[in-house]
């Protein structure tokens, strides 16, 4: 998951991952070389971006999560 600091949306997604027990690597955007690496995978310009197998997720929806996740 790449993020940034003090992101709300961020922190929605890490609890929302972190309440069902999903484990995740955390990638803050800051980081010049992590934020190559996801220009690299999309062109999205807001944080979270989760990358779940092929699946892109460009931002924090409780609908869209649920969905994605049900089955871990």
């Amino acid at each position: 998951m790449y993020t940034l600091p003090l992101c709300p949306y961020c922190a929605r997604a890490k609890r929302f991952l972190s309440g069902r027990g999903i484990m995740f690597t955390e990638k803050n955007i800051f980081i010049p070389k992590n934020f190559k690496e996801l220009r690299k995978v999309t062109d999205a310009i807001g944080v979270p971006v989760t990358i779940v197998g092929k699946r892109i997720l460009t931002r924090f929806s409780s609908t869209e999560y649920e969905e994605v996740f049900r089955n871990y």
